[in-house]
């Protein structure tokens, strides 16, 4: 195979892209998202056509896409795509384009690049965090994603935060319906929230760490106790998994200190205390997923 083909799934856009053994981009092409299942297939089509016709290939196609997959079924349960619903998506896909289609988690998918051509490389097990509107996770060993039977493995963000104490912030309901997830409260939505509950007002990520930067002590405050928040979540990604590497993408990439600062505070909700994982910083960044989505047909 002379590339490898991919296509990042989202709810506002479909990005495909071709890319070589060594992750290197050959092509991409974006296009909107659109609101029908039929429309979506046809999207899909053109948006794999066009970067097939750039880079020269025939390749089969790997699909990230932000809900939980059943192989056995080839569908998908998505609340950001509710039309995917009832679909079996990558045998209508596979008849759409000509070709075999292989599917995984979003999350997942970045791990995957980042485990093979990026801040991962060289070690045997990695777990990649995108910490953005939501809280997502995969992991790989060995080079190979960890899926488990239902699609569930590292979906951290829907387990509740541990060690929860009453200035973490309000404790919410998740889009996934249970009370108290990691996500609510170490999501950048997670962080606007806590920062309106220690300060009575509102402001955007991006507001949040311009006051930060200029000392303003309310917003650093939030930003104190925010750590300490992403801290527990990462105890839990250690307990289950005990990563060498933990990747992390996303908005938490843009707050002043932040690898310092969790990797100071993470032993105190370990039993050991001086933890071996290295947790880094994120390769790829936006292109994580559409790469490891590619690299779904590596071997």
């Amino acid at each position: 195979m002379s590339s490898f083909l991919g296509l990042d799934i989202g709810g506002t856009k479909i990005a495909a892209g071709a890319f070589t053994h060594d992750g290197e981009k050959l092509a991409q092409h974006v296009l909107p998202t659109p609101s029908t299942y039929e429309d979506f297939l046809a999207v899909c089509a053109k948006a794999v056509a066009e970067v097939s016709g750039e880079a020269d290939s025939t390749a089969p196609v790997g699909v990230g896409l932000p809900c939980a997959i059943d192989q056995e079924k080839g569908s998908v349960i998505s609340v950001n795509l509710p039309f995917l619903a009832d679909h079996f998506f990558r045998d209508d896909l596979e008849k759409q384009l000509g070709r075999k289609v292989r599917l995984a988690n979003d999350a997942h998918c970045m791990a995957l690049a980042e485990a093979l051509h990026g801040a991962g490389k060289g070690s045997p097990s990695v777990f990649g965090m995108t910490i953005g509107t939501g809280v997502g996770g995969g992991f790989v060993y060995q080079g190979k994603i960890v899926e488990g039977p239902n699609g569930l493995a590292a979906e951290v963000g829907h387990i509740p935060l541990p060690y929860h104490e009453k200035k973490d912030g309000p404790v919410v309901r998740c889009g996934c319906g249970a009370v108290g997830c990691i996500e609510t409260f170490a999501s950048m939505r997670g962080l606007e929230r806590l920062y309106k509950f220690v300060t009575g007002k509102e402001a955007n990520g991006p507001e949040i760490v311009t006051q930060v930067r200029n000392r303003d002590e309310g917003a650093i405050e939030v930003l104190d106790r925010y750590y300490d928040v992403v801290a527990k979540a990462m105890s839990v990604v250690i307990y289950a998994y005990d990563p060498e590497v933990i990747v992390v993408s996303g908005g938490g990439n843009d707050l002043p200190l932040f690898y310092e600062e969790i990797s100071q505070r993470w032993g105190q909700y370990c039993v050991v205390k001086e933890l071996k994982t290295r947790l880094v910083k994120a390769t790829h960044g936006p292109m994580a997923g559409l790469l490891g989505a590619a690299l779904l047909w590596r071997d």
